[in-house]
């Protein structure tokens, strides 16, 4: 009956496991860039925008300038200024880079070459971008008006490069130039609102009749930079690669945001410190779930034993179900450890006693605590990598082996007239599923 009891709880505690696939979780914007932009505002920004518009968007296009598709074709052939202007950018661009390299020290032309060969998609687009228009910002009276017919629906161009990028200033500078991707418009009856700019957009913006949300939502520019320390190893797999293939996905992410949940399992061996006269200890089994807002995390666990009591080796189990609690305190790129406590419950099962007639399975039950570390080599690392997750658009999931020290009490006094501590050591595997921010 205790170990029926048990695997109910084994199935609920694995589908609460799984459940985070089907939540949908605010996603926190914060900086769009290092480097190239400091996290304006929209307020801020409209103090210096030319211009600024109020809707949502119909539909965004990229064209590549390295891949003339029929696209591109259709597209010079409508606006063949804006996109005379656009070659004349990128090669421009081009040529001042290719001239910089050849000058470029060794070590910089290595990791300018590391970085582009590690990027999927790089090169020269423009962004074209349909809005409808609700409202057009007038700088003088600073306030929004309605929109003259012909501006009802309008076309923005934006340039951008993506790659790594190397300058000459005082000296010599490697740079990592991305592009933010804003998501298709959604299929709802309510469209996203947000204010475009020539060069960028805001966050949802669903209102302005309260102005002063124009002091809390963010501006993100299309075009992103930030620098790269030149002593940096030129290890191919920590670069940072490249926006998205398409335009299904939604944009770079700039860091991992303060919600987790982990789900994980650890195989093992226990040992035994105290009165055990009658058991050894055989195998450890551990699995669980965590939910982490930013260090702190909490959860349930459930911890098996399997001991080999001394009774002509008749096997024995210890089963235990606890609420774990604890604190992140060591969060690299691919390597996070933490410290934990758990408080619950466990009960102790032995075998029907050998040559001892109507012998059955006996059963105790005592309070379980316990506490320990764990280590984490978790990978990909997401900064820089698009929003791309398999689960809720802003979710990314992160997979690793774990290591995990801990000990727990173990109470049989009453049956196996034992007490003590049993440490244990695990390897197992963890997954972790992540908010995004950018």
């Amino acid at each position: 009956m205790m170990v029926r009891r048990l695997l109910l709880f084994l199935l609920f505690a694995v589908s609460l496991s799984f459940a985070g696939r089907y939540v949908t979780y605010n996603i926190v914007l914060s900086d769009s860039s290092v480097g190239f932009s400091q996290s304006q505002t929209v307020a801020q920004k409209l103090q210096t925008a030319p211009v600024a518009y109020y809707g949502s968007l119909i539909q965004r296009k990229y064209l590549q300038k390295e891949f003339y598709r029929a696209e591109n074709a259709e597209f010079e052939q409508k606006f063949p200024q804006v996109y005379k202007s656009f070659i004349g950018w990128s090669n421009y661009k081009q040529n001042r880079q290719n001239e910089l390299l050849s000058q470029a020290p060794p070590k910089f032309k290595q990791m300018f070459e590391y970085r582009y060969l590690a990027m999927d998609v790089k090169g020269f687009f423009l962004i074209h971008d349909e809005i409808r228009v609700d409202k057009v910002y007038d700088k003088v009276t600073k306030t929004w008006v309605n929109p003259k017919p012909e501006e009802v629906k309008k076309e923005l161009f934006s340039f951008a490069y993506v790659g790594p990028d190397i300058s000459q200033d005082s000296s010599w500078k490697i740079s990592q130039r991305m592009m933010v991707l804003l998501p298709n418009p959604e299929e709802q009856s309510i469209p996203v609102k947000r204010i475009f700019f020539m060069d960028g957009y805001s966050e949802e913006c669903y209102s302005l009749m309260d102005t002063s949300i124009l002091d809390k939502i963010h501006y993100l520019p299309h075009r992103l930079k930030y620098d790269v320390n030149p002593n940096a190893t030129l290890d191919v797999q920590e670069v940072a690669p490249a926006p998205v293939k398409n335009e299904n996905v939604g944009p770079v992410v700039k860091k991992e945001g303060g919600f987790r949940f982990n789900a994980f399992v650890d195989f093992g061996r226990p040992f035994l410190i105290g009165k055990f006269p009658d058991f050894d200890p055989v195998f450890y089994l551990g699995l669980g779930f965590n939910i982490y807002n930013r260090n702190i995390f909490w959860g349930m666990g459930v911890s098996i034993r399997s001991l080999d009591a001394k009774c002509d080796s008749c096997g024995t189990g210890d089963f235990g179900a606890h609420f774990e609690f604890g604190y992140l305190w060591l969060k690299t790129k691919y390597i996070e450890c933490g410290a934990w406590g758990n408080l619950g419950f466990s009960a102790i099962e032995v075998p029907p006693q050998k040559g001892v007639e109507d012998s059955d399975y006996q059963h105790e039950r005592y309070f379980r605590y316990g506490i320990g570390i764990y280590v984490d080599a978790l990978f990909p690392n997401l900064i820089g990598k698009p929003m791309n997750s398999f689960f809720e658009p802003g979710l990314g999931n992160r997979f690793g082996a774990r290591i995990k020290l801990g000990l727990q009490n173990m109470n049989v006094s009453d049956i196996g007239h034992a007490k003590g501590v049993s440490p244990f050591v695990s390897l197992g595997f963890t997954w972790h599923l992540i908010s995004l921010g950018k």
